[in-house]
């Protein structure tokens, strides 16, 4: 589609202008990132244009496509001419204020995670009237810049830091004007209104020409003046006192560390939710200077950086072994010396690392260390694991044992380094447990292949082999189990709903989905008898409880997570499938979609997949009845589509602002409406079928005029409903507003055309 240049013009005033040494011309400023135009004209008046740039119309929408949305929030140069401490970078930051909490710095070696740091931890504290920080960071391949916005966007510039550069200059620019995207459309008075999308801050246009008369003002103000700091007797503040800072002082939180093993797992034991790490380098004399400078740095980033204790930073037990564990070590099968061992509170070995632990910190840093979701995972199985060998456990608490296997899975989409199957040895005391105890040897050390200044290594999770035929045994098993039960079991409930949807403890142990087998549809029943109650109990966990969720700001519940289950595990089968398992899964889907039958994005979604299945199987007239009872209650009998979609549109808490804009929601039911219609073009025989499907296709060219695609559907069908003269107009209008297809498309619509014409039809 052709794209044509405009300027969005943001007229402020016009002035007389009487400098004749300035050039009457059009300038741009150049303030970096900035891209602002004003244009003197002749006639002394001026325009200062902030937006300009390409335009398109989509079918009625004009998107505006905005001059500042390619810009940077920064710019970036490289140099040789400082002189940094060893294996540092100098960094000078230009354009920053007292207020730069959101920006951050990260440094990146190879293919390794991007560590990050806050800009007020490494520039430190700011006057109020500065602009400008100097710092060092580590010197790495590649740095991050990023730009956390207040509602929690963050943008991410990543940069290749070439070789021999001590010095990086920086200039923070914030580009806000970028983040504005500008839509158009004209509304019944033939005004332009244009707008942000979800129709946010309009402004209506009217050709200048058909410009009102403004009223002139008649009374002029006797004086203006401004005033700081005015008041008067009871004003409020309206900008709040000073910050009490009196608070913000570091809390003295202390880490508890033993002095053996036995007693360090006895201190983790109460409190199960943290890991125990051992440095293990009995032989370092220097061991204890580092370590306790390693307990320093933690106490401090848990207690200092925050302000006050914070549990969710406090996630591990230290503990320094020496000479006395060494029979331990030996037990557990550790041979690097120094390394790094974290357990769980019963002793069991989760993961090591080669090094000590001064020299693998980075992995433990409280706001940036990502090996606490694999830990949780390891742990995870690990417990499983044991439920399902010990015949003491009852299923309840097997149950509870999958539920952290079926949440947050998108942490654990890739699987880490593993190795064999290790339950450790405590202080001198065995384990007594069903699974073997095997721990092998950690994984090659891969720091060789980073710089010498990359001190951290790869750390290696303990693996866990299971039974795939035992697992789902004791899952179908639990299944039953709950079939009679009153009232819905919520652990049962957050475990059932994730093997659904493929993301349960089945894809956290074999990374691997199932098709639905006679247990999942036994969970579906459940969970469709106890539907209202699940709800109930969700809205309540995620504090939305009776409030209208306006904004999507809860977790999602069983409205969205089951038909979007169903749906993706219809979508998953193959030819072979048979037909009794394909209206099986059908039957199971229509029931979900009614339990919330004014959610029109999974009902649409639903008519899709059973047109699909319609025309496989030449079942037609099912999904034609289904699909004109949605038409009929859809648009109640009225002709005033947009009207009706622009209501449900602007109803908030029904999940519509998830489109993209309001075109993309309109035109959803267009595109419904005329696949429908199609389906009727291509299958259906019989006249009624025919008649309510011209009812559709009319409706789809009510929402989206013009559409070729759609007036060739509503052409075939006049025709096969004997209006021969109408679907050749109609044909002919398609082929006049054909201009945006291929030549073949365009060649098929001229086929039809004279085939109409010519009675060959």
């Amino acid at each position: 589609m052709k794209k044509y240049s405009v300027g969005l013009l943001l007229f402020l005033s016009a002035i007389s202008y009487a400098q004749n040494k300035i050039e009457k011309t059009t300038y741009i400023s150049n303030s970096y990132g900035q891209d602002i135009k004003l244009n003197l004209h002749e006639n002394n008046q001026y325009e200062l244009v902030v937006f300009y740039g390409n335009y398109e119309i989509k079918n009625d929408t004009l998107h505006l496509n905005n001059n500042h949305s390619e810009g940077s929030d920064f710019s970036v140069a490289f140099s040789s001419d400082s002189n940094p401490s060893l294996g540092k970078v100098k960094v000078n930051l230009k354009g920053v204020s007292s207020y730069y909490s959101g920006l951050h710095i990260g440094t990146q070696t190879g293919n390794s995670e991007p560590t990050y740091k806050s800009i007020s931890d490494l520039g430190g504290e700011m006057n109020f009237d500065e602009t400008e920080l100097n710092f060092e960071i580590n010197k790495s391949d590649y740095f991050y810049l990023a730009k956390e916005d207040y509602n929690g966007e963050t943008t991410l510039y990543k940069y290749a830091l070439p070789r021999g550069t001590n010095k990086i200059e920086i200039e923070y620019n914030a580009n806000y004007l970028g983040q504005i995207k500008l839509q158009g459309y004209l509304n019944e008075k033939n005004e332009l209104v244009v707008s942000e999308k979800n129709k946010k801050s309009p402004i209506t246009f009217v050709p200048e020409s058909r410009k009102p008369k403004a009223v002139e003002s008649q009374v002029k103000p006797l004086e203006t003046k401004k005033e700081a700091n005015w008041t008067y007797p009871g004003k409020a503040d309206l900008y709040g006192l000073a910050a009490d800072t009196t608070a913000m002082v570091a809390s003295d939180f202390k880490l508890v560390v033993q002095d053996n093993l036995q007693k360090a797992l006895e201190a983790t034991k109460k409190t199960p939710q943290k890991f125990l790490v051992v440095s293990y380098e009995p032989d370092d004399k220097n061991a204890k200077t580092a370590f306790d400078a390693f307990i320093q740095n933690q106490q401090y980033a848990i207690g200092g950086y925050s302000y006050e204790y914070n549990a969710d930073y406090d996630k591990y037990n230290y503990y320094l072994a020496t000479a006395k564990d060494k029979s331990w070590a030996s037990k557990n099968k550790i041979t690097d010396n120094p390394s790094t061992i974290i357990m769980d509170a019963d002793g069991t070995i989760l993961g090591q690392i080669k090094g000590s632990l001064s020299k693998n910190e980075p992995l433990f840093s409280v706001y940036y260390s990502s090996i606490g979701d694999q830990l949780k995972l390891v742990k995870a199985k690990i417990d499983l694991n044991k439920a399902l060998n010990s015949k003491k456990t009852k299923d309840s608490e097997i149950v509870k044992k999958m539920v952290p296997l079926s949440e947050n899975n998108s942490a654990w989409a890739i699987s880490p380094p593993m190795v064999t199957t290790a339950v450790a040895v405590p202080a001198e005391k065995v384990v007594e447990e069903e699974v073997p105890v095997e721990v092998a040897e950690v994984a090659v050390d891969t720091v060789a292949a980073y710089p010498a200044y990359y001190d951290q290594n790869e750390a290696v999770y303990t693996k866990v082999d299971f039974d795939k035929k035992k697992l789902l045994a004791a899952w179908s098993r639990i299944v039953d189990s709950h079939s009679k039960d009153a009232a819905p079991d919520m652990d049962f409930v957050k475990v059932a709903l994730a093997e659904i949807q493929n993301s349960g403890f089945y894809y956290s142990l074999f990374n691997e989905g199932r098709p639905f087998d006679e247990t999942n549809f036994k969970a579906i029943d459940y969970l469709l008898k106890h539907y209202d109650a699940i709800l109930q109990e969700q809205k309540t966990a995620s504090g939305q409880g009776e409030m209208v969720d306006y904004y999507g700001d809860y977790a999602s519940t069983i409205e969205t997570q089951l038909p979007t289950a169903i749906s993706n595990g219809i979508s998953q089968l193959s030819e072979k499938t048979t037909d009794e398992y394909q209206n099986r899964m059908m039957a199971v889907y229509k029931k979900t979609v009614e339990k919330k039958s004014d959610d029109y994005n999974a009902t649409i979604e639903y008519l899709r997949v059973l047109q699909g299945f319609a025309e496989s199987t030449n079942k037609e007239s099912q999904f034609i009845e289904e699909y004109d009872a949605f038409y009929k209650k859809t648009f109640k009998g009225r002709q005033n589509e947009i009207e009706i979609l622009d209501e449900m549109y602007s109803t908030p808490g029904k999940g519509y602002q998830t489109y993209n804009d309001w075109s993309s929601f309109k035109n959803s039911f267009s595109n419904a409406s005329n696949e429908a219609a199609w389906f009727v073009v291509q299958k259906a025989k019989n006249p009624e079928s025919i008649k309510k499907a011209i009812q559709w296709s009319e409706s789809s060219l009510r929402i989206e005029k013009n559409n070729p695609y759609y007036l060739d559907t509503l052409a075939q069908l006049y025709y096969k409903n004997g209006e021969k003269q109408k679907a050749i107009a109609t044909q002919e209008q398609a082929l006049k507003f054909s201009q945006d297809m291929g030549d073949e498309t365009k060649a098929d619509l001229q086929s039809v055309l004279e085939k109409m014409k010519n009675g060959t039809y």
